[in-house]
Protein backbone atom coordinates (compact mmCIF):
# COMPACT_ATOMS: atom_id res chain seq x y z
CA UNK A 1 0.00 0.00 0.00
CA UNK A 2 3.26 2.38 0.50
CA UNK A 3 3.94 2.99 -2.93
CA UNK A 4 -0.04 4.25 -3.63
CA UNK A 5 0.32 6.56 -1.11
CA UNK A 6 1.70 9.68 -3.17
CA UNK A 7 -0.92 8.97 -6.02
CA UNK A 8 -3.57 8.82 -3.80
CA UNK A 9 -2.53 11.90 -1.81
CA UNK A 10 -1.96 13.76 -5.03
CA UNK A 11 -5.46 12.61 -5.86
CA UNK A 12 -7.15 14.23 -2.84
CA UNK A 13 -4.97 17.62 -3.22
CA UNK A 14 -6.57 17.52 -6.63
CA UNK A 15 -9.71 17.04 -5.40
CA UNK A 16 -9.44 19.66 -2.89
CA UNK A 17 -8.27 22.12 -4.62
CA UNK A 18 -10.61 21.40 -7.14
CA UNK A 19 -13.10 22.38 -5.23
CA UNK A 20 -12.06 25.80 -3.94
CA UNK A 21 -11.99 26.22 -7.50
CA UNK A 22 -15.16 25.54 -7.92
CA UNK A 23 -16.28 27.60 -5.21
CA UNK A 24 -14.37 30.29 -6.18
CA UNK A 25 -15.42 30.57 -9.89
CA UNK A 26 -19.39 30.39 -8.13
CA UNK A 27 -18.54 33.41 -6.41
CA UNK A 28 -16.76 35.49 -8.86
CA UNK A 29 -19.54 34.65 -11.59
CA UNK A 30 -22.11 36.22 -9.10
CA UNK A 31 -20.27 39.60 -8.64
CA UNK A 32 -16.24 39.63 -9.85
CA UNK A 33 -14.42 40.06 -6.98
CA UNK A 34 -10.92 39.40 -5.51
CA UNK A 35 -12.63 36.25 -2.55
CA UNK A 36 -10.52 34.94 0.08
CA UNK A 37 -11.89 32.75 2.87
CA UNK A 38 -11.53 30.05 5.58
CA UNK A 39 -13.79 28.21 7.50
CA UNK A 40 -12.66 25.07 10.48
CA UNK A 41 -13.62 23.50 13.44
CA UNK A 42 -12.83 25.24 16.58
CA UNK A 43 -12.25 22.12 18.60
CA UNK A 44 -9.61 20.45 16.31
CA UNK A 45 -7.16 21.41 13.17
CA UNK A 46 -9.87 20.42 10.49
CA UNK A 47 -10.42 22.86 7.69
CA UNK A 48 -13.75 22.58 5.84
CA UNK A 49 -12.76 25.08 3.14
CA UNK A 50 -10.55 27.67 2.58
CA UNK A 51 -8.81 29.76 -0.40
CA UNK A 52 -6.80 32.30 -1.07
CA UNK A 53 -6.27 32.00 2.69
CA UNK A 54 -3.31 33.15 2.87
CA UNK A 55 -3.08 36.45 1.12
CA UNK A 56 -2.59 39.62 2.79
CA UNK A 57 -6.11 41.42 2.02
CA UNK A 58 -8.04 44.39 3.99
CA UNK A 59 -10.74 42.92 6.51
CA UNK A 60 -12.51 46.60 7.13
CA UNK A 61 -14.45 46.28 10.53
CA UNK A 62 -13.60 42.61 10.88
CA UNK A 63 -10.43 43.93 12.65
CA UNK A 64 -12.41 45.05 15.69
CA UNK A 65 -13.10 41.75 16.99
CA UNK A 66 -8.75 41.49 17.52
CA UNK A 67 -9.37 44.66 19.19
CA UNK A 68 -12.24 43.54 21.24
CA UNK A 69 -10.13 40.43 22.07
CA UNK A 70 -7.07 42.65 23.16
CA UNK A 71 -9.07 44.91 25.42
CA UNK A 72 -10.75 41.63 27.37
CA UNK A 73 -7.24 40.74 28.18
CA UNK A 74 -5.25 43.62 28.73
CA UNK A 75 -7.55 46.10 30.08
CA UNK A 76 -10.14 43.46 31.62
CA UNK A 77 -13.65 43.84 31.32
CA UNK A 78 -13.96 45.94 34.62
CA UNK A 79 -12.09 48.90 33.32
CA UNK A 80 -13.54 52.36 33.49
CA UNK A 81 -12.55 55.50 31.99
CA UNK A 82 -11.73 58.17 34.09
CA UNK A 83 -11.94 61.99 33.58
CA UNK A 84 -10.47 63.85 36.72
CA UNK A 85 -11.42 67.44 37.79
CA UNK A 86 -8.52 69.46 39.73
CA UNK A 87 -8.39 72.76 41.00
CA UNK A 88 -5.46 74.69 42.30
CA UNK A 89 -5.86 77.67 45.35
CA UNK A 90 -4.62 80.70 45.79
CA UNK A 91 -5.21 82.58 49.44
CA UNK A 92 -7.61 79.95 49.90
CA UNK A 93 -10.05 80.23 46.56
CA UNK A 94 -10.32 78.41 43.56
CA UNK A 95 -7.39 79.60 41.35
CA UNK A 96 -7.39 77.17 38.67
CA UNK A 97 -9.51 74.36 37.55
CA UNK A 98 -7.89 71.56 35.34
CA UNK A 99 -10.18 68.94 33.80
CA UNK A 100 -8.00 65.87 32.91
CA UNK A 101 -9.73 63.49 29.97
CA UNK A 102 -9.07 60.08 29.25
CA UNK A 103 -9.57 59.40 25.72
CA UNK A 104 -13.07 58.14 26.83
CA UNK A 105 -15.39 57.42 23.62
CA UNK A 106 -18.73 57.41 25.86
CA UNK A 107 -18.20 61.10 27.85
CA UNK A 108 -21.48 63.04 26.97
CA UNK A 109 -21.71 66.71 28.14
CA UNK A 110 -24.28 66.09 30.78
CA UNK A 111 -21.11 63.61 32.45
CA UNK A 112 -19.04 66.67 32.28
CA UNK A 113 -22.16 68.88 33.90
CA UNK A 114 -21.48 66.79 36.23
CA UNK A 115 -18.18 66.33 37.08
CA UNK A 116 -17.70 70.30 37.13
CA UNK A 117 -21.15 70.51 39.25
CA UNK A 118 -19.22 70.36 42.89
CA UNK A 119 -17.24 74.24 41.85
CA UNK A 120 -20.53 75.19 39.80
CA UNK A 121 -21.20 79.18 39.66
CA UNK A 122 -17.58 79.91 40.55
CA UNK A 123 -15.19 83.07 39.08
CA UNK A 124 -11.87 81.79 38.95
CA UNK A 125 -8.31 84.19 38.82
CA UNK A 126 -6.56 81.58 37.41
CA UNK A 127 -7.60 79.54 33.97
CA UNK A 128 -9.50 76.50 32.87
CA UNK A 129 -7.12 73.94 31.11
CA UNK A 130 -8.34 71.37 29.54
CA UNK A 131 -5.67 68.22 29.45
CA UNK A 132 -5.57 66.44 26.61
CA UNK A 133 -2.06 65.33 27.34
CA UNK A 134 -2.86 61.55 27.46
CA UNK A 135 -2.73 60.91 23.46
CA UNK A 136 0.53 62.52 21.36
CA UNK A 137 -0.68 61.39 17.86
CA UNK A 138 -2.82 63.74 15.47
CA UNK A 139 -6.83 63.55 16.39
CA UNK A 140 -6.63 62.63 12.72
CA UNK A 141 -4.61 59.49 11.64
CA UNK A 142 -2.30 60.26 8.70
CA UNK A 143 -3.42 56.55 7.30
CA UNK A 144 -7.20 57.36 6.22
CA UNK A 145 -8.19 58.59 3.31
CA UNK A 146 -9.11 62.03 2.62
CA UNK A 147 -12.56 61.46 1.74
CA UNK A 148 -12.89 60.49 5.39
CA UNK A 149 -12.07 63.49 6.82
CA UNK A 150 -15.30 65.06 8.08
CA UNK A 151 -17.48 61.83 7.84
CA UNK A 152 -19.35 60.60 10.36
CA UNK A 153 -17.99 57.61 10.53
CA UNK A 154 -14.32 58.79 10.72
CA UNK A 155 -14.35 61.16 13.80
CA UNK A 156 -11.15 62.77 15.33
CA UNK A 157 -9.65 60.29 18.22
CA UNK A 158 -7.79 62.45 21.28
CA UNK A 159 -7.91 62.40 25.09
CA UNK A 160 -10.68 64.51 24.62
CA UNK A 161 -13.58 63.25 23.82
CA UNK A 162 -16.89 64.26 24.09
CA UNK A 163 -20.93 63.63 22.38
CA UNK A 164 -19.17 61.22 19.77
CA UNK A 165 -17.01 64.07 18.76
CA UNK A 166 -19.91 64.46 16.15
CA UNK A 167 -22.02 67.72 15.57
CA UNK A 168 -25.64 67.98 14.42
CA UNK A 169 -26.76 70.00 11.49
CA UNK A 170 -30.54 70.45 11.16
CA UNK A 171 -32.35 71.33 8.00
CA UNK A 172 -36.03 72.25 8.14
CA UNK A 173 -37.98 72.71 5.00
CA UNK A 174 -39.85 76.22 4.31
CA UNK A 175 -43.59 75.68 3.49
CA UNK A 176 -43.12 76.30 -0.12
CA UNK A 177 -41.32 74.99 -3.01
CA UNK A 178 -38.77 76.77 -4.15
CA UNK A 179 -37.83 78.95 -1.10
CA UNK A 180 -34.85 78.57 0.96
CA UNK A 181 -34.15 75.69 3.80
CA UNK A 182 -33.74 76.54 7.67
CA UNK A 183 -30.27 75.25 8.60
CA UNK A 184 -29.16 75.36 11.83
CA UNK A 185 -26.51 73.14 13.65
CA UNK A 186 -25.12 72.53 17.74
CA UNK A 187 -21.71 73.69 17.45
CA UNK A 188 -21.66 76.85 16.69
CA UNK A 189 -19.96 76.93 12.94
CA UNK A 190 -20.75 79.55 10.96
CA UNK A 191 -22.83 77.90 7.70
CA UNK A 192 -23.46 78.97 4.19
CA UNK A 193 -26.74 77.33 3.11
CA UNK A 194 -28.29 76.59 -0.46
CA UNK A 195 -30.61 74.25 0.28
CA UNK A 196 -33.70 74.73 -1.26
CA UNK A 197 -37.43 73.03 -0.54
CA UNK A 198 -38.36 71.25 -3.79
CA UNK A 199 -40.91 68.27 -4.43
CA UNK A 200 -37.75 65.76 -5.25
CA UNK A 201 -36.55 63.51 -2.57
CA UNK A 202 -33.84 65.12 -0.12
CA UNK A 203 -30.55 65.67 -0.91
CA UNK A 204 -28.12 67.63 0.80
CA UNK A 205 -24.49 67.40 0.17
CA UNK A 206 -21.99 68.87 3.34
CA UNK A 207 -18.15 70.31 3.39
CA UNK A 208 -16.27 72.57 5.18
CA UNK A 209 -14.10 75.22 4.83
CA UNK A 210 -11.95 77.17 7.07
CA UNK A 211 -14.90 76.19 9.76
CA UNK A 212 -17.39 77.46 7.98
CA UNK A 213 -20.20 74.84 6.83
CA UNK A 214 -21.17 74.84 3.42
CA UNK A 215 -24.57 72.94 2.43
CA UNK A 216 -25.73 72.88 -1.47
CA UNK A 217 -29.08 70.69 -2.10
CA UNK A 218 -32.50 69.86 -1.69
CA UNK A 219 -35.08 69.06 1.09
CA UNK A 220 -38.69 67.88 0.45
CA UNK A 221 -41.42 69.28 1.54
CA UNK A 222 -42.45 66.50 3.06
CA UNK A 223 -39.52 65.66 5.05
CA UNK A 224 -40.07 68.98 7.15
CA UNK A 225 -36.37 68.48 9.27
CA UNK A 226 -33.63 66.22 8.77
CA UNK A 227 -30.53 65.89 10.98
CA UNK A 228 -27.86 65.23 9.64
CA UNK A 229 -24.15 64.17 11.17
CA UNK A 230 -20.64 65.54 10.51
CA UNK A 231 -17.40 65.11 12.68
CA UNK A 232 -15.50 67.95 12.99
CA UNK A 233 -12.35 68.24 10.83
CA UNK A 234 -10.55 71.64 13.45
CA UNK A 235 -11.10 69.48 16.33
CA UNK A 236 -9.85 72.28 18.60
CA UNK A 237 -12.25 74.20 17.29
CA UNK A 238 -15.34 71.76 18.08
CA UNK A 239 -13.81 71.59 21.45
CA UNK A 240 -13.45 74.83 22.64
CA UNK A 241 -16.91 75.22 21.52
CA UNK A 242 -18.76 72.48 23.15
CA UNK A 243 -16.73 73.13 26.53
CA UNK A 244 -17.38 76.84 26.34
CA UNK A 245 -21.37 76.16 26.70
CA UNK A 246 -20.78 73.49 29.43
CA UNK A 247 -18.74 75.72 31.59
CA UNK A 248 -21.05 78.84 31.03
CA UNK A 249 -24.16 76.55 31.80
CA UNK A 250 -22.27 75.64 35.00
CA UNK A 251 -21.95 79.12 35.85
CA UNK A 252 -18.09 79.01 35.99
CA UNK A 253 -15.97 82.10 34.75
CA UNK A 254 -12.79 82.00 33.46
CA UNK A 255 -10.71 81.85 29.94
CA UNK A 256 -10.34 78.19 28.94
CA UNK A 257 -6.98 76.81 27.15
CA UNK A 258 -6.29 73.36 25.52
CA UNK A 259 -3.11 71.62 27.22
CA UNK A 260 -0.99 69.09 25.10
CA UNK A 261 1.99 68.58 26.96
CA UNK A 262 1.08 67.48 30.99
CA UNK A 263 4.54 69.74 32.24
CA UNK A 264 2.65 72.54 31.21
CA UNK A 265 -0.07 72.21 34.04
CA UNK A 266 -0.22 73.65 37.33
CA UNK A 267 1.31 72.02 40.00
CA UNK A 268 0.17 71.08 43.39
CA UNK A 269 -3.23 69.96 41.92
CA UNK A 270 -6.17 68.95 44.09
CA UNK A 271 -8.60 66.44 43.34
CA UNK A 272 -12.01 67.64 43.42
CA UNK A 273 -14.43 64.80 41.46
CA UNK A 274 -14.10 61.93 39.29
CA UNK A 275 -16.48 60.71 35.77
CA UNK A 276 -16.15 57.43 35.88
CA UNK A 277 -17.35 55.48 32.15
CA UNK A 278 -19.51 52.39 32.49
CA UNK A 279 -17.03 48.90 32.76
CA UNK A 280 -15.47 47.58 29.44
CA UNK A 281 -17.59 44.83 29.45
CA UNK A 282 -20.05 46.96 29.11
CA UNK A 283 -18.98 49.56 26.20
CA UNK A 284 -17.44 46.57 23.59
CA UNK A 285 -20.63 44.97 23.05
CA UNK A 286 -22.70 47.66 22.03
CA UNK A 287 -19.92 48.95 20.37
CA UNK A 288 -19.16 45.85 18.37
CA UNK A 289 -22.71 45.32 17.41
CA UNK A 290 -22.93 49.04 15.76
CA UNK A 291 -19.04 48.86 14.86
CA UNK A 292 -18.56 51.94 16.49
CA UNK A 293 -15.18 53.31 14.88
CA UNK A 294 -14.52 56.13 17.60
CA UNK A 295 -14.77 53.61 20.59
CA UNK A 296 -11.86 50.88 18.74
CA UNK A 297 -10.13 53.91 17.70
CA UNK A 298 -10.04 54.74 21.17
CA UNK A 299 -9.15 51.35 22.71
CA UNK A 300 -6.60 51.13 19.67
CA UNK A 301 -4.81 53.94 21.35
CA UNK A 302 -5.31 53.11 25.43
CA UNK A 303 -3.37 49.79 24.38
CA UNK A 304 -0.91 50.70 22.88
CA UNK A 305 -0.02 53.64 24.75
CA UNK A 306 -0.28 51.40 27.61
CA UNK A 307 2.50 49.21 26.23
CA UNK A 308 4.89 51.85 25.96
CA UNK A 309 7.00 53.53 28.43
CA UNK A 310 7.51 56.48 25.45
CA UNK A 311 5.21 58.80 23.67
CA UNK A 312 3.48 57.36 20.57
CA UNK A 313 3.51 60.06 18.22
CA UNK A 314 2.31 58.78 15.52
CA UNK A 315 -0.29 56.19 14.57
CA UNK A 316 1.81 53.51 12.91
CA UNK A 317 3.96 53.25 16.15
CA UNK A 318 1.30 50.56 17.17
CA UNK A 319 1.93 48.27 14.64
CA UNK A 320 4.62 46.01 16.38
CA UNK A 321 3.29 46.57 19.84
CA UNK A 322 -0.20 45.27 18.03
CA UNK A 323 1.97 42.61 16.50
CA UNK A 324 3.69 41.68 19.77
CA UNK A 325 0.48 41.40 21.94
CA UNK A 326 -1.51 38.97 19.56
CA UNK A 327 2.01 36.89 19.49
CA UNK A 328 1.78 37.43 23.51
CA UNK A 329 -1.70 36.82 24.32
CA UNK A 330 -2.70 33.96 21.71
CA UNK A 331 0.43 32.89 20.55
CA UNK A 332 -0.30 34.10 16.83
CA UNK A 333 2.81 35.24 14.41
CA UNK A 334 1.25 37.94 12.44
CA UNK A 335 4.85 40.03 11.87
CA UNK A 336 3.70 40.93 8.06
CA UNK A 337 0.37 42.19 9.08
CA UNK A 338 -0.43 45.79 9.68
CA UNK A 339 -2.83 47.02 12.24
CA UNK A 340 -2.21 50.89 12.09
CA UNK A 341 -5.79 51.77 14.01
CA UNK A 342 -8.39 49.95 15.98
CA UNK A 343 -11.33 50.44 13.90
CA UNK A 344 -10.21 48.87 10.41
CA UNK A 345 -11.28 52.10 8.36
CA UNK A 346 -7.50 52.17 7.50
CA UNK A 347 -6.81 50.66 3.78
CA UNK A 348 -3.48 50.16 4.91
CA UNK A 349 -4.51 47.81 7.52
CA UNK A 350 -3.54 44.03 6.33
CA UNK A 351 -4.28 40.68 7.84
CA UNK A 352 -4.77 37.09 6.11
CA UNK A 353 -7.80 35.55 6.56
CA UNK A 354 -6.30 32.48 8.15
CA UNK A 355 -4.37 34.79 10.77
CA UNK A 356 -7.63 36.10 11.73
CA UNK A 357 -9.16 32.51 11.83
CA UNK A 358 -6.49 31.74 14.31
CA UNK A 359 -6.93 34.38 16.40
CA UNK A 360 -11.40 33.90 16.30
CA UNK A 361 -10.64 29.97 17.15
CA UNK A 362 -8.47 31.61 20.25
CA UNK A 363 -11.48 33.77 21.23
CA UNK A 364 -13.99 31.17 20.98
CA UNK A 365 -13.44 30.54 25.24
CA UNK A 366 -14.44 34.04 25.81
CA UNK A 367 -17.98 33.91 26.89
CA UNK A 368 -17.74 37.54 27.02
CA UNK A 369 -16.30 38.13 23.28
CA UNK A 370 -18.72 35.98 22.07
CA UNK A 371 -21.91 37.64 23.74
CA UNK A 372 -20.35 40.84 22.11
CA UNK A 373 -20.76 39.60 18.66
CA UNK A 374 -24.62 40.03 16.75
CA UNK A 375 -26.90 37.59 15.94
CA UNK A 376 -28.40 38.22 12.55
CA UNK A 377 -31.55 40.17 12.85
CA UNK A 378 -30.36 41.28 16.15
CA UNK A 379 -31.82 45.24 16.60
CA UNK A 380 -29.45 47.98 16.71
CA UNK A 381 -26.99 45.69 15.07
CA UNK A 382 -24.79 45.52 11.72
CA UNK A 383 -27.05 42.18 11.33
CA UNK A 384 -30.21 43.70 11.79
CA UNK A 385 -31.05 43.23 7.97
CA UNK A 386 -29.12 40.05 7.31
CA UNK A 387 -32.03 37.71 8.56
CA UNK A 388 -31.06 35.24 6.03
CA UNK A 389 -28.19 34.20 8.07
CA UNK A 390 -28.58 31.21 9.85
CA UNK A 391 -29.59 31.88 13.13
CA UNK A 392 -26.40 29.82 15.11
CA UNK A 393 -24.25 32.22 13.91
CA UNK A 394 -22.87 35.12 15.63
CA UNK A 395 -20.30 37.44 13.57
CA UNK A 396 -18.73 40.71 13.08
CA UNK A 397 -19.30 42.92 9.57
CA UNK A 398 -16.71 44.71 7.65
CA UNK A 399 -17.96 46.91 4.95
CA UNK A 400 -16.14 49.85 2.86
CA UNK A 401 -16.48 50.98 -0.61
CA UNK A 402 -15.04 47.50 -2.09
CA UNK A 403 -14.66 45.54 0.63
CA UNK A 404 -16.87 43.46 2.02
CA UNK A 405 -16.31 41.09 5.00
CA UNK A 406 -18.27 38.89 7.41
CA UNK A 407 -16.17 36.99 10.31
CA UNK A 408 -17.71 34.86 13.22
CA UNK A 409 -18.48 30.94 14.59
CA UNK A 410 -21.56 29.13 14.04
CA UNK A 411 -22.04 28.15 17.45
CA UNK A 412 -24.20 25.17 17.40
CA UNK A 413 -23.15 21.60 17.64
CA UNK A 414 -19.55 21.33 16.36
CA UNK A 415 -18.98 24.61 16.54
CA UNK A 416 -17.08 26.71 13.62
CA UNK A 417 -15.09 29.45 12.93
CA UNK A 418 -15.37 31.51 9.68
CA UNK A 419 -13.91 34.90 7.97
CA UNK A 420 -14.87 35.57 4.23
CA UNK A 421 -13.30 38.45 2.57
CA UNK A 422 -13.89 40.52 -0.40
CA UNK A 423 -11.99 43.14 -2.63
CA UNK A 424 -11.61 45.01 -5.35
CA UNK A 425 -15.68 45.13 -6.17
CA UNK A 426 -17.36 47.54 -8.16
CA UNK A 427 -20.08 48.89 -5.84
CA UNK A 428 -23.11 49.04 -4.30
CA UNK A 429 -21.55 47.03 -1.32
CA UNK A 430 -25.34 45.85 -0.96
CA UNK A 431 -25.04 43.39 -3.85
CA UNK A 432 -22.38 41.67 -1.78
CA UNK A 433 -24.05 40.93 1.13
CA UNK A 434 -26.59 37.82 -0.21
CA UNK A 435 -24.08 36.73 -1.86
CA UNK A 436 -22.20 36.15 1.41
CA UNK A 437 -24.57 35.51 3.45
CA UNK A 438 -25.54 32.41 1.24
CA UNK A 439 -22.51 31.20 0.89
CA UNK A 440 -21.79 30.95 4.98
CA UNK A 441 -25.11 28.99 5.31
CA UNK A 442 -24.00 26.72 2.06
CA UNK A 443 -20.74 26.09 4.11
CA UNK A 444 -21.75 26.19 7.57
CA UNK A 445 -25.30 25.13 6.82
CA UNK A 446 -28.63 26.65 8.51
Amino acid sequence: MKKFFPIISIVVLFLISGCASNHEKSLYNKKPAFYSYIIGSIKDNRIDTEYNADVYTSSASCQKTIFALLAYKILGSDYRYETKLYITKKNHKIHDIVISFAGDPTLKSEDLIQLIKPISNTKITGKIFLDNSLFKTPSHSTNLMIDDLGAEYAQPVSSITLDDNLFTITAKASKIPGNKASLSNDSGYAMNSYVTTTLEPSSIKLSMHNNRILAHGNININDNQLELKRSPIDFDHYVLYKIKTIIKRSGIKGKIEIIQDQSQLPKKLLLQNISKSTPLGSIIPVAIKKSDNLVFDCLYLKIINSQHNKPITHWSEGDKIIQSLIYKHFNIDTTKSMFVDGSGLSRYNRVQPRKLFEILKKGYHSNEFINSLPSPGEPNSTLAKRTNLSKHIRAKTGNMSGISCLCGYKTSNHPKAFVIITNSFAPPNKEMLPILDNFINNKLGK
